[in-house]
């Protein structure tokens, strides 16, 4: 009743099999564990050594009720466990290509995998996955190489060791309302927080929230603890903010410092006296008075943000640059 499809078992030795479903039905997943980042490895017990190989075509995968999408990959045996080439994965919103891997004993196994995660709107993604929709965008991708202990399915972010290689274009970071507000929070810094956290006033850039033209950003990770290779770059209409540091995704900490820049307007210098340094405050709004519109000019303020990755706490630490 779960399965609906066909399989051909090849006469010739090692030859794979080859497996074309039309539907099938997994086992309906179990909210107290998908809730949680420590939930045991639903394939601790599985040998990966003893997989056959399989060319696998599935057209609608599902989760209990819940549909996921299709899926096609080519699994090939080899004397370690199993390779998984030409993946080609399309669920709930996210493509995603490439090959990886399962090599090992069971309890002592490892899994790897190289390739694409890209899609159209992340809001609508996040939303899918049961994250909140925090991020728009007209498309993005992450370039993924990288692994972790365990098997494919236990793939974490708090296990992963590798690069992460993430780009979005033409969005919004936004507050989340209402009943949305139940769904996990997905995102490491909400930047609506971060505008009333540094008392500048951003009420022109976040009122429906926070655009940017471009984000991105390189991420390399030992074991589930994250340094900015290339720095979190998010370049706007009216604004650019930098992020450069550590995440710890084991201990729920980061350790980074933002740059915020900005134009120089009458907000400015009012933001300058609120962090103490009225001779700032006083150079900016003489200058916008001498020069008005006729020069573009931007100044940016840095800040340090460290403690529990959720609600870091942000200080001042560099007064105003050219």
């Amino acid at each position: 009743q779960e399965i609906i499809g066909n399989a051909r078992v090849p006469d010739a030795k090692g030859a794979p099999l080859v497996v074309n479903l039309q539907t099938i039905h997994l086992p309906a997943a179990d909210p107290a564990e998908v809730a949680s980042p420590n939930a045991p490895d639903p394939m601790a017990s599985i040998d990966p050594r003893k997989i056959p190989s399989i060319d696998l075509n599935i057209d609608k995968l599902f989760r209990g009720d819940d549909l996921l999408g299709s899926a096609a990959v080519k699994i090939r045996s080899t004397a370690k466990g199993i390779a998984l080439n030409d993946l080609d994965l399309s669920l709930k919103g996210l493509m995603i290509d490439g090959n990886g891997g399962w090599e090992g004993a069971p309890g002592a196994s490892s899994s790897w995998y190289k390739g694409r995660l890209e899609g159209k709107n992340l809001a609508d993604v996040l939303k899918a996955w049961n994250f909140a929709p925090t991020v728009t965008s007209r498309d993005f991708r992450l370039d993924v190489d990288g692994r972790w202990p365990g098997s494919p399915a236990w793939v974490g972010l708090n296990r992963y060791s590798g690069s992460l290689d993430a780009a979005l274009r033409k969005g919004q970071f936004v507050e989340v309302e209402g009943g949305a507000q139940a769904l996990r929070v997905f995102g490491l810094l909400n930047f609506n927080s971060i505008g009333r956290r540094l008392r500048l006033d951003f009420s022109d850039l976040l009122d429906k929230g926070l655009s940017y033209d471009r984000v991105k950003g390189l991420l390399v990770a030992s074991e589930g603890v994250y340094v900015t290779r290339e720095p979190i770059t998010l370049t706007g209409p009216s604004s650019n903010l930098e992020l450069e540091g550590t995440l710890d995704m084991v201990r729920d900490r980061v350790d980074a410092t933002l740059q915020v820049t900005l134009p120089v307007t009458n907000n400015l210098p009012l933001a300058a006296l609120i962090v103490g340094a009225p001779a700032v405050g006083g150079a900016l709004f003489l200058v916008d008075r001498l020069l008005g519109d006729r020069v573009a000019r931007y100044a940016s303020v840095h800040y340090r943000i460290e403690g529990p990755w959720k609600e870091p706490k942000m200080t001042f630490i560099k007064p105003f640059d050219k």
